[in-house]
């Protein structure tokens, strides 16, 4: 296939405290200009699923309720009490926590077992959760605290006034991330100065460990490893880049233009994927809990796209109201969106959308998608030995004769999760591919095992690919 031939127009010096030099940016060319076969479905996953609920968080104050994913009918559970919401942070479900800022700058934490809700912090500038539940807290002068494994660090840097995206990483680093209005990338951490990196301003985005940032700057996308600043990459781009969303594993980026199409590429190859054709053009992405389906809102009007990235097509056109919370997919194919004044959930599981479920004035509230119930809130056992909760962040050592492992991806893809297994022993690292307990579960990839904690973070640090700590009861595989 032949090579774009556009050249990317960018070049940035790098200017931080830590006096680092970009001395030239690596331009990778995204391959071909004609259509490809998509590829397999993805191991995109990052969570086992499992029941799904619908957590309405009062805008007004009041009370949090549970609804039924599939027809939002009303589920037996609240937490009352519940100070006026207006931004949801995070949902970290092994230890079944949502936090959420509330209207005075306070951060709170809402118990889901418990059903109790408290205050984590008052004057609160902006607030992360990471992929291994730590907390990041930003004050309101933007001194930056974390909260997690077991210690309380504050962090050598601040938050601007108005940050993009923040994002904690797996090395234990606070990202803020550039906006449309706001230039460079900010690496604030607790053993070194707060790091200012060169980047472009655009929509951007970061895997969910953190370990890779991309930047939409229109006729090209900049990538860049954040403890890697000298050596960012950049894909050339042909219908002007306008957002960008990494799959929930990080394993593919997908690309948003004025072109009527969505470009998506391999992360780790580095090579271009292929295109799904699109009615229009995009300015907006986000991907479901575990990247089955992207969500692209439509650059004209208040359509939203439904894209199968296995399949390779757009699978439904709905009509929604795009916002920080909604649109999104509820597990396993269930969209949830705003539509005027009521929230409705439309079922896509069939060869026609067939609408579910509504609740009249729920558009003014905050809602989100958590891969629990109340009706089973509890984990239960599974014959694989890999009970349901041990996706849960190992502790220092493994207890009761469990074992730790580094889980670096899940799929509902067999031939996926055996492919990238053996990509990764052929690197000499032991992988194991964790069959699924049941029909909802997903095939894990796995790497280890590891005696201890410590040598499960250091070989995460040297794997060169997102991963997290995972504890499994036995030697049962």
């Amino acid at each position: 296939m032949a090579a774009e031939t556009r050249q990317p127009r960018y070049f940035w010096p790098v200017i931080n405290r830590r006096r680092l030099l970009l001395v030239g940016i690596v331009a990778l060319a995204a391959c071909g200009e004609g259509k490809r076969t998509p590829p397999k479905a993805l191991p995109l996953a990052m969570q086992s699923p499992g029941p799904t609920t619908l957590l309405r968080f009062p805008s007004r104050g009041g009370a949090v309720q549970a609804y039924r994913a599939g027809d939002l009918s009303r589920l037996d559970w609240q937490v009352t009490k519940v100070p006026a919401i207006r931004r949801i942070v995070g949902a970290d479900m092994d230890q079944a926590l949502v936090y959420a800022l509330d209207s005075l700058r306070s951060l709170v934490v809402v118990d889901l077992r418990s059903k109790r809700v408290r205050t984590v912090a008052k004057g609160v500038r902006a607030a992360a959760l990471s992929a291994d539940g730590s907390l990041y807290v930003a004050d309101t002068a933007g001194r930056v605290v974390t909260i997690g494994r077991r210690r309380t660090l504050t962090l050598d840097g601040k938050v601007p006034a108005d940050p993009g995206g923040l994002v904690g990483t797996q090395q234990g680093h606070l990202l803020v991330l550039p906006s449309p209005k706001r230039a460079g990338l900010t690496l604030i951490s607790d053993d070194e100065p707060a790091a200012d990196i060169d980047m472009p301003a655009g929509n951007a985005t970061a895997t969910r460990q953190g370990d890779l940032v991309a930047v939409a700057a229109d006729s090209a996308v900049v990538l860049l490893d954040p403890t890697r600043p000298t050596r960012p990459k950049v894909l050339g781009v042909r219908g002007h880049a306008r957002a960008v969303v990494f799959s929930p594993s990080g394993h593919r980026l997908y690309v948003a233009q004025d072109r009527e199409e969505l470009r998506e590429y391999d992360r780790y190859a580095g090579d271009w994927r292929g295109e799904i054709d699109l009615p229009g053009g995009a300015r907006a992405l986000r991907t479901d809990l575990y990247g089955t389906r992207v969500l692209v809102r439509s650059a004209k009007d208040d359509s939203v796209w439904v894209v199968d990235p296995a399949a390779g097509r757009v699978v439904a056109s709905l009509e929604a109201d795009w916002s920080g919370d909604l649109p999104l997919i509820a597990p396993p194919s269930v969209f949830v969106a705003r539509r005027g004044r009521d929230v409705v959930t439309i079922d896509l599981g069939g060869a026609t959308p067939d609408a579910r479920g509504r609740v009249e004035a729920g558009a003014s509230d905050l809602w989100v998608a958590v891969a629990w119930s109340p009706e089973r809130p509890e984990p239960i056992a599974t014959d694989s030995g890999l009970v349901a909760d041990s996706l849960a962040l190992a502790g220092d050592s493994a207890a009761g004769g469990a074992r730790l492992y580094l889980q670096v991806s899940s799929s509902r893809n067999a031939d996926w999760a055996r492919e990238l297994s053996e990509k990764i022993a052929a690197a000499g690292i032991a992988a194991t591919v964790l069959k699924p307990a049941s029909g909802d579960d997903v095939y894990r990839v796995v790497v280890g095992p590891y005696a201890t904690r410590d040598q499960a973070d250091s070989a995460s640090r040297k794997l060169g690919m997102p991963s997290f700590v995972v504890s499994i009861p036995g030697s049962k595989r």
